[in-house]
């Protein structure tokens, strides 16, 4: 009986795995990269690969050494399988994701026995919106919470093993060593303490340290770290220890520290409610004698020690960023798969863990709904406040009227709350056993409404008129002409130009002038709320604009976008806002069709400020 319970269980993590393949994979090159991190990392390696210098990522011509290489070289390695676009910059995250799936299901499987656990966990967090956001992403987190949970997994698993193999201890080892390489010592401060406190929690610190095989360990760790270390430095010198101090993570001891409760809190709905109970039973009510008899508990318990260390560090972390919950995310999926057995079986804990879990559910998923039905009216009548509210400063340029957004958000905030009811109806009606079922096939067709409807839809007003404007001025632009921002700091535009681009302040117009007043052709990248003040600076005339994107130059830039010969170099400032009187027409040249993906980047043409720290989704 029970080996068709796990064969049942075995064929439903499959199925799990085949669906979060679908919903990742999906659509992966149709959305234009986002800012600021994915464009940056996109960015960074086709400058590698224009350069050839597969050693220091660099962007706009400064060193990246902010993150170690690992991440840059998997980038490069999914645009060398996939194409260099956004599909191949993306399919690093994709494949991390998937086999962090794979592998919370596995082990959930192997410490309880019970396949079908390991698939309930394995879609708490294929399904859990942050997760399918950032594993959809070319970022580094997904890689990152690969490397730290093997390494936790690995040493849980070394603890597990009642013969003293070696094997096991340093498979940690060599994903920590990977784990260091992609995000350098935030690896470390994630994996050492949470492996410190569950051997301290076991009353087995001593026999860890004895086991841990530090000779063989840390060889294989500075085998995968130290020549690339050695030779950055051996090629960068003190810059390159610059660097590296300034990448060690500081302290945040104020109110940002709670910063990652809510993100985990939303981001992981409606799993995150599951696990709250859970995370007080292993905490609370997991006595030594219990925990000696059942591996699952002693899961039960490094899943809590590692999700409260987790959210410890990275609270303290000052950089906040919502995608670098991440590595938690695992250790809340298998509390939640604990938690949501339990439901089903009718053994959901006493009085408190009920309300806990009930009051989690509804608060979370209130909260997505009322977010998600209340934008198709929210945005026409706030729409004037966001654009006065400074929102229109960032990297984003917002049209000025606001986007029709009605069919996906309505469809996400009913799938929410349909999942919800569900699983309220259930439990009321006594199907416990259905309660697993709505939750994740809510949570599975909300991430889908999410970001296969709601984000492209998004993407067609936030990022796709930028990426035509770009696309097209890399295709029309000379080799002579100068790339420009105002107003606009977007790196977006470095990859899909393939040009280093001098990046300038709204506020400074006097350089502006002087930009425009060149010879040659200059082209202004900004938005359409500073076209007011733009085409009352002399030489500056429009040449395109979508959306809230505007695209404007100086009259040999004009002449150069519609293939005409450059008019005559004139002492007198050409009128602002008014076109030039075009020049003879010329042989008519043949049009080239807009290219699917940037090209390699050139060269930049002076020297460009450090850029600044990277920042993600």
């Amino acid at each position: 009986m029970k080996g068709k319970s796990n064969l049942r269980g075995a064929l439903a993590l499959l199925l799990v795995l085949a669906a979060a393949g679908a919903l990742y994979l999906a659509w992966l090159g149709e959305v234009p990269l986002t800012d600021l991190g994915e464009a940056r990392y996109a960015a960074s390696v086709s400058a590698m690969r224009a350069g050839g210098d597969w050693l220091v990522p660099t962007y706009e011509g400064a060193p990246q050494l902010q993150k170690p290489i690992l991440t840059y070289w998997a980038v490069a390695a999914g645009q060398a399988l996939a194409g260099a676009d956004e599909l191949g910059a993306r399919l690093p995250s994709v494949v991390s994701a998937l086999l962090l799936i794979l592998a919370v299901g596995l082990l959930v499987w192997r410490a309880s026995g019970r396949a079908s656990l390991g698939a309930l966990a394995a879609a708490a967090l294929a399904f859990s919106p942050l997760m399918v956001l950032t594993g959809r992403a070319c970022l580094g987190d997904a890689l990152l919470s690969l490397w730290t949970t093997l390494a936790l997994l690995a040493w849980f698993l070394a603890l597990e093993s009642e013969a003293d193999r070696g094997g096991w201890w340093l498979a940690g080892w060599a994903a920590l060593g990977l784990g260091f390489l992609t995000s350098g010592p935030l690896a470390l401060a994630l994996v050492l303490p949470s492996a410190a406190f569950y051997a301290l929690a076991q009353g087995r610190l001593g026999y860890a340290l004895a086991r841990v095989r530090w000779l063989w360990g840390l060889l294989i760790f500075l085998a995968i770290n130290l020549p690339w270390y050695v030779l950055v430095w051996w090629k960068l010198g003190d810059r390159f220890l610059e660097a590296l101090a300034a990448s060690l993570p500081g302290l945040d001891l104020g109110p940002g520290l709670a910063f990652y409760l809510p993100v985990l809190f939303l981001g992981a709905f409606p799993f995150a409610a599951a696990a709250l109970p859970e995370l007080g039973r292993a905490l609370l009510q997991n006595p030594s004698e219990q925990r000696e008899l059942d591996r699952l508990s002693r899961l039960h318990l490094l899943a809590a020690i590692c999700l409260l260390v987790i959210l410890l560090v990275l609270g303290l972390n000052p950089a906040k960023q919502l995608s670098a919950i991440l590595p938690a995310m695992p250790f809340v999926a298998v509390l939640a798969a604990c938690q949501l057995r339990r439901l089903a079986m009718g053994e959901g804990g006493g009085r408190l863990a009920r309300w806990v879990f009930w009051a989690g559910l509804w608060i979370s998923g209130g909260l997505w709904v009322l977010a998600l039905a209340a934008t198709p009216a929210a945005l026409p009548l706030l729409w004037e406040t966001i654009l006065s509210s400074g929102l229109d400063s960032g990297p984003y340029a917002l049209p000025l009227r606001p986007p029709m957004m009605v069919l996906w958000p309505l469809v996400a905030a009913f799938v929410a709350g349909a999942g919800m009811y569900l699983a309220a109806w259930a439990a009321r009606r006594g199907r416990g056993g259905m309660l697993p079922w709505a939750l994740g096939g809510g949570a599975a067709l909300l991430c889908a409404a999410l970001f296969l409807g709601l984000m492209p839809q998004a993407a067609q007003v936030l990022q796709a008129p930028a990426k035509r404007l770009a696309l097209e001025v890399g295709r029309r632009a000379g080799e002579d002409a100068r790339v420009l921002t105002y107003g606009l700091g977007k790196p977006s535009l470095v990859y899909y130009t393939g040009r280093s681009l001098l990046q300038l302040p709204a506020a400074q117009g006097p350089d502006l002038s002087q930009e425009l007043a060149a010879a040659g052709p200059v082209y202004v990248f900004s938005r359409v709320g500073l076209r007011e003040r733009l085409t009352a600076t002399p030489n500056f005339v429009v040449l395109d604009q979508g959306e809230g994107y505007l695209l404007g130059g100086n009259p040999t830039a004009l002449a150069q976008w519609r293939g005409e010969a450059p008019p005559p170099v004139s002492r007198e400032p050409v009128p602002p806002g008014v076109a030039p009187q075009a020049a003879p027409p010329q042989e008519p040249k043949e049009e080239l069709s807009p290219s699917p993906a940037p090209q390699e980047n050139s060269a930049p043409t002076q020297e460009r400020p450090k850029a600044e720290v990277e920042t993600t989704l």
